[in-house]
């Protein structure tokens, strides 16, 4: 209760993200593995050593189980976010760690008018956002994911704020939405951990709605604490500044080493 007070939630929409919660993991062993068989099969998209990335993200996050976890990756597929649960936790894992299940937050327009989107975004426990909404219906968005935040939960949200047109990190028209969240926890005295996660096919140019069949995925991730000597707006500019450049150093490093990843992969396949 007192963190729902913390976070500006008012009772109705507590106990609306709580029944939202439940129903999720109620359904979570059967639809998650559905996800699972189409990435994997129907797809037949693959990420080398996968246990191994796996397990060195487990690893870095048990030193943060009390911290709110906000995971953000780049962004260039209108997928990503299965694609990247996928790759961070098998299926079973994140039924019992359900910090290994991430809240998302996709865009309404999206996919609020078509009923089955809608639901199966219900309940893969999405809270939409709306772009450019009145200032009441973002104080409501924002109170849920503070409210979600401190309760222990998880959050994946793509700090760019929207695709990559060029299909590189864009580190200069960004959103400043990911630097806010964190520093209005930080304000209320909880320090967040943020996971940067890149993700890209090895065959991927530019963005696209769905990565082609048989790609092959290159994985990167890094844990950070983002701190700022700034207040208000500008410590939430910096803080989002802080976190894509962090992608974007990823992303160097792929670029840099994508001849030799190539050939590694080709003797692997």
């Amino acid at each position: 209760m007192r963190q729902n007070e913390a976070a500006g939630l008012g009772r109705g929409a507590s106990i609306g993200l709580a029944l939202q919660a439940f129903l999720s993991r109620l359904v979570q062993p059967f639809l998650y593995p559905v996800y699972i068989l189409l990435l994997r099969y129907v797809l037949a998209y693959r990420v080398p050593d996968l246990k191994s990335v796996r397990r060195s993200i487990r690893e870095a996050l048990k030193r943060h189980r009390k911290q709110p976890l906000l995971i953000c990756p780049n962004h260039l597929t209108m997928i990503d976010s299965v694609i990247l649960m996928w790759a961070i936790t098998p299926w079973w894992h994140a039924f019992w760690d359900y910090r290994y299940f991430p809240w998302n937050t996709p865009e309404k327009t999206n996919y609020a008018h078509i009923p089955v989107l809608r639901l199966f975004a219900y309940l893969g426990k999405c809270v939409a956002v709306v772009r450019q909404a009145p200032k009441e219906q973002t104080r409501r968005f924002l109170a849920k994911i503070r409210a979600l935040l401190l309760r222990g939960h998880s959050l994946m949200i793509f700090p760019e704020g929207k695709r990559s047109r060029d299909g590189r990190v864009d580190t200069r028209n960004f959103a400043y939405g990911t630097g806010k969240i964190v520093d209005d926890l930080q304000r209320l005295g909880s320090q967040p951990r943020i996971l940067c996660v890149y993700l890209r096919g090895v065959g991927q140019e530019t963005y696209g709605t769905i990565p082609r069949q048989g790609e092959t995925f290159y994985v990167d991730f890094r844990v950070m604490v983002p701190e700022s000597a700034y207040r208000g707006l500008r410590a939430q500019r910096d803080i989002s500044r802080q976190i894509v450049e962090t992608l974007a150093e990823m992303e160097d490093a792929f670029f840099s080493g994508a001849a030799r990843l190539g050939r590694r992969l080709r003797m692997v396949q």
